[in-house]
């Protein structure tokens, strides 16, 4: 009986204890590893819609070639 209110009391006693917030645990040397890929893939991005822009240019190119060469030849009459 002893051992049961002893067990009651320990446990009330731990109950009524007042409970207190964590800190912030933050890393910094996280945040910046994080920033510091941040501008890698935007400078990745940046580089990468500079190279499809050089590519549609390109494409532009040919497309218009051809179509000069397409007009030219529609316009020889062979009769």
């Amino acid at each position: 009986m002893k051992t049961k209110i002893f067990l009651l009391a320990a446990m009330l006693s731990i109950c009524s204890l007042p409970s207190k917030a964590q800190w912030v645990v933050t890393d910094p040397m996280n945040m910046a590893q994080g920033i510091i890929n941040t501008a890698k893939q935007i400078i990745e991005t940046s580089t990468t819609a500079a190279n499809m822009l050089k590519n549609f240019q390109e494409v532009q190119k040919v497309y218009t070639q051809g179509k000069q060469y397409y007009d030219a030849l529609k316009s020889v009459h062979d009769w």
